[in-house]
């Protein structure tokens, strides 16, 4: 792909060890799949084997904006022989097409959730469809809840999420805008087979609002947590957590004067439940500041209520960001073995501008990077602090090759990226030569003071000088300890394939 119209990706993670590494891989690509075909427009890599994969894509039907979705789901070997496929559309109600909600991976399963909100029925309609990987069927649509409404612009919101575990399915239904009432939302779950498990109402604590901000987590208990912001655009933003159990319903504010919630996590050790991620003292800087930086990061104990540590980040890492911070730090990832926890942060802006000469259609800007990485334990304290230096910009899709994919091994953790082959060689290169689109899948490993060392694997590409075709790290799968299933982004084509390491 031709990215010399925006910046290169520069993931150096600067080489802060030079120990000799023998790790080695072996790469099986596939034959290219021309991405404008039915099927390949937008892959998604599920439930790979180290015989075979899956992806599925989620395409218009038409050139319209608001063209219906239609989803194709194949089955591929490594070799792109095409074992298994199967389409369908989304449910239709009056001849209205259903909206996407989200697509959830389960075990074995997918679940394709969508809405239909009418004003002629005076129903808000959230439905199911299921894909089973086994027998490679999709099932009939299913009607879960149903929300009674007046207008289509005031019909109320629904959020789905899935367990770790894969066991059980939550479903949060935020009613219809009340003017000077209290909000009402009622929790639904199920079993991993959509059987009903518990069903409850709840009036809660806040304005009912026409929007909110929140995320939703079930846990392998099936405790309902629900990360609640307001005030967002006030100088003291609100972060609570409501905590549901049953018909229990408790809320806890998190946040406080000077410790302001940026992005965060809800995950569980050891059977306690934890929020965790970035936060700030002062959401309203001066424009000199340059915006609202991140400051620290925090471990809040929701199970036992209070919190763990709030730790400002260490004068090193202070001085890679100019002793002011992060900007537009989110959460990239949060991976635990035993009591150890890795918080994975990553700076992410995204910027739209409508399409010269188009309707509802827009060009979008993705500025990514530099990130961090935190290794804590539950009682709060400090392995380490590492930072990660690289600073890109993307356009549209060709996001998908930015960021890395973070894994354990062998109780180190590990970060799949690329890298220019001619900055990895230390290669001057001139200005416009192809040979300066040629990359290398990268591994780095950052070992348990926070060092790291950088693997680069020279028979990792995909496409060459004239057919560009780059690692997109984020889709990666891994099958087992030593086998991922992984995937290749271009203008023109795409590849599918298997990394095993050695």
């Amino acid at each position: 792909m031709n990215k010399t119209k925006f910046n290169t990706l520069t993931l150096l993670f600067i080489l802060l060890s030079t120990t000799v590494f023998s790790q080695t891989a072996k790469f099986t690509w596939t034959d290219w799949a021309k991405n404008g075909h039915n099927g390949y427009q937008n892959p998604n890599i599920i439930f790979p084997t180290t015989e075979d994969f899956t992806i599925y894509s989620i395409e218009k039907s038409g050139s319209h904006v608001y063209a219906p979705k239609l989803i194709y789901i194949t089955k591929h070997d490594y070799n792109r022989q095409v074992l298994k496929d199967v389409n369908f559309k989304l449910p239709q109600r009056q001849r209205m097409d259903a909206t996407l909600i989200d697509v959830i991976e389960g075990d074995n399963k997918l679940y394709f959730f969508s809405n239909i909100a009418l004003k002629k029925d005076g129903k808000n309609v959230l439905y199911v469809q299921v894909f089973d990987n086994d027998s490679f069927t999709i099932s009939e649509e299913k009607e879960l809840f149903t929300l009674p409404i007046d207008k289509v612009n005031n019909s109320g919101f629904f959020n789905v999420e899935i367990s770790p575990d894969k066991n059980t399915l939550a479903v949060l239904v935020n009613n219809v805008f009340e003017k000077k009432q209290n909000e009402k939302i009622t929790t639904v779950l199920f079993d991993k087979d959509l059987n009903e498990i518990a069903n409850s109402n709840f009036t809660l604590n806040f304005d009912s609002e026409r929007a909110y901000k929140e995320q939703l987590y079930i846990t392998n208990d099936k405790t309902v947590h629900i990360v609640k912001h307001t005030d967002i655009f006030k100088k003291e933003p609100k972060t609570a957590v409501i905590t549901i159990t049953e018909t229990d319903i408790n809320t806890q504010q998190v946040s406080a004067p000077e410790f302001y919630i940026s992005d965060s996590k809800v995950i569980t050790v050891a059977n306690t439940n934890y929020l965790i991620g970035f936060a700030t003292d002062n959401v309203k800087p001066g424009i000199s500041v340059g915006g609202k930086k991140d400051k620290s990061y925090f471990l809040y104990d929701l199970t036992n209520g209070n919190l763990v540590s709030n730790q400002g980040w260490s004068d090193t890492i202070l001085k890679k960001v100019l002793g002011k911070g992060f900007l537009d730090l989110t959460v990239q990832n949060v991976l635990t073995q035993d009591n150890n926890i890795y918080l994975i942060g990553e700076c992410f802006k995204s910027e739209s501008a409508l399409k010269e000469g188009a309707s509802f259609e827009y060009d979008y800007t993705h500025n990514i990077g530099p990130g961090i990485v935190v290794k804590l334990d539950t009682a709060g304290q400090v392995m380490y602090e590492s930072y990660l230096k690289y600073s890109d910009t993307y356009k549209n899709e060709a996001k998908r090759i930015a960021s890395f994919y973070p894994f354990l091994n062998n109780g180190k953790l590990n970060l799949l990226t690329t890298e220019k082959e001619y900055v990895l060689k230390e290669k001057k290169i001139v200005l416009g030569s192809r040979k300066i689109e040629a990359r290398a899948v990268v591994l780095n490993t950052i070992d348990d003071a926070g060092e790291q060392t950088i693997v680069p694997f020279w028979d990792s590409k995909v496409g060459g000088e004239d057919l560009i075709i780059d690692f997109a790290s984020t889709f990666t799968k891994q099958i087992d300890t030593t086998n991922f299933a992984i995937y290749g982004y271009g203008n023109l084509y795409h590849a599918f394939g298997k990394m095993t390491l050695n």
